[in-house]
């Protein structure tokens, strides 16, 4: 198990700030099949992790949709590796109404390990919601 965290570490990084986004919400075609709804609202979302040395590390991270929404949203959770499985340590949220964009950040001090950036990025218009993850990459800190 040791030997194998060195090489999901270096994926993690080789892969960068990876996005998956999704709908929320299912509509029934016209056939009667249920069916994932077509992502409507956001644009893009992401987060990154920075070592600022020291002990001290930069976590930020944004959420875009194409039109200007009732709710947007962004969270972002730092995630410290744990014999083999990532917990989240802090979670630091953000929302604007009635916009396109937001953006987020802290610098936070922490012990030695490896740490990443689980952002969860979200919009709701008046009948849609909808929500989406990126990762940063795994950074060892000293």
């Amino acid at each position: 198990m040791k030997k194998l965290i060195p090489v999901l570490l270096t994926i993690f990084m080789a892969l960068g700030c990876q996005v998956a986004l999704g709908a929320v919400v299912s509509t029934e075609s016209a056939s009667g099949i249920v069916k994932p709804a077509a992502y409507e609202t956001i644009s893009g979302g992401q987060c990154k992790i920075v070592n600022n040395g020291n002990g001290t590390i930069n976590i930020s991270g944004s959420t875009s949709t194409y039109n200007p929404v009732k709710q947007i949203g962004l969270k972002l959770n730092l995630q410290y590796l744990s014999s083999g499985t990532w917990r989240t340590v802090d979670s630091y949220s953000y929302s604007k109404s009635n916009s396109s964009f937001i953006s987020g950040g802290e610098q936070l001090s922490v012990s030695s390990g490896y740490y990443r950036v689980y952002a969860q990025h979200t919009s709701l218009t008046g009948t849609m919601s909808e929500s989406g993850q990126s990762y940063s990459e795994a950074l060892y800190i000293q």
